[in-house]
């Protein structure tokens, strides 16, 4: 899972009040080149998203869940059919479970102690959430005394400062209302729209 968001280098997080939308947002994306969809556990009926999405899209998709807050939570996803946890904390009931079920856990972390910390667990893949409030700056300074991090910075990634938290050394952006906010059925290929021109920016980052 690690090397897949790598290579594509975004994550799309599904995110939304109408329970009856997320589905199709999720498909949106996916027709816009995004093959890493994380489902929100705040959205209505998010574990039905997740399961229908792993149904509908079987190995060409990677879905995960997140805000996974606790043990409960997770267990709950897993048994949906996700294929990675994501965290806006670090939980180790949360890490527990994900071990048991032999998926990926991305926890967040913001302050140096947080990623230490998580570090110090065995998990180098981590979500810098909210990336957007201290800037790529920030990114490029946690990697000094951190080379080993591999951050996703997420919360606020947009279409203006996606290129450059690339370039301070993130792995791979969490990405959402950049691409889904103010969406109802009627602008889905607006999202697909967006995922595309969002995907052709970072190509140009890393030279493809």
């Amino acid at each position: 899972m690690t090397e897949e968001i790598a290579a594509e280098r975004l994550v799309a997080i599904v995110r939304t009040r109408d329970p009856e939308l997320a589905v199709p947002l999720a498909e949106a994306i996916v027709n816009g080149g995004i093959s890493s969809i994380e489902v929100a556990l705040t959205t209505p009926k998010a574990l039905e998203t997740i399961a229908e999405l792993v149904s509908r899209f079987a190995h060409r998709v990677l879905v995960g869940a997140g805000t996974v807050r606790n043990a409960s939570d997770a267990g709950s996803a897993i048994a949906a059919g996700a294929r990675f946890l994501v965290s806006p904390d670090f939980d180790e009931s949360v890490l527990d479970s994900a071990r048991s079920a032999q998926i990926p856990y991305v926890p967040g972390a913001l302050t140096p102690s947080e990623v230490g910390r998580i570090l110090a667990a065995g998990i180098e893949l981590i979500k810098i959430f909210p990336a957007v409030r201290l800037g790529p700056g920030y990114l490029h300074d946690l990697l000094g005394p951190f080379p080993q991090l591999r951050p996703i910075p997420t919360g606020g990634i947009d279409f203006l400062n996606a290129a450059d938290f690339l370039k301070a050394g993130a792995v791979a952006l969490g990405v959402g209302s950049a691409l889904t906010n103010g969406t109802g059925r009627s602008g889905l290929a607006g999202v697909t729209a967006r995922t595309k021109r969002l995907k052709r920016l970072l190509a140009k980052v890393d030279g493809r």
